[in-house]
């Protein structure tokens, strides 16, 4: 089985007129859900992000060989998917098709399920049920 695990999240905005925190989101902010499977199990994460931003989301494999990156351009609705490979002789990721062997795995599949947002307008990019996958034991 193939294992991810959240290496990192950035969020692009405009800069807001005022930093503070406040006890419920600003307007136009929303609450974006991503998740990890480790051992086993699932562990959500939730972060506060303005709907103007664009999101970026790392994942990498156990071994630090392979990296998973997603996109959101969240006004547009556009969702990104790249996967890298390590390059020993180069020192540095390169861009590498997304294969069925990781598509099909139920790592891959919980974070694509996991994925949301909720605020005003609740947006979710996947919407279908996670498939009967080929590395899970019957």
């Amino acid at each position: 089985m193939i294992l991810f695990k959240l290496k990192s999240l950035y969020v692009k905005q405009k800069k807001r007129e005022s930093l503070q925190v406040n006890e419920k989101p600003a307007e136009g902010d929303i609450v974006l859900k991503i998740a990890d499977f480790k051992k086993g199990k699932q562990k959500d994460y939730y972060f506060l992000v303005p709907t103007q931003a664009i999101v970026e989301i790392h994942y990498e494999t156990i071994d630090q060989k392979n990296l998973l990156r997603f996109v959101f351009y969240l006004e547009q609705r556009n969702l990104s998917i790249q996967y890298f490979t390590w390059n020993e002789v180069e020192q540095h990721y390169i861009e590498a098709p997304l294969k069925n062997e990781i598509i099909q795995s139920h790592s891959f599949q919980v974070i694509l399920q996991s994925i949301s947002y909720s605020g005003d307008q609740h947006i979710s990019f996947i919407v279908n049920s996670i498939q009967r996958l080929t590395d899970l034991p019957n």
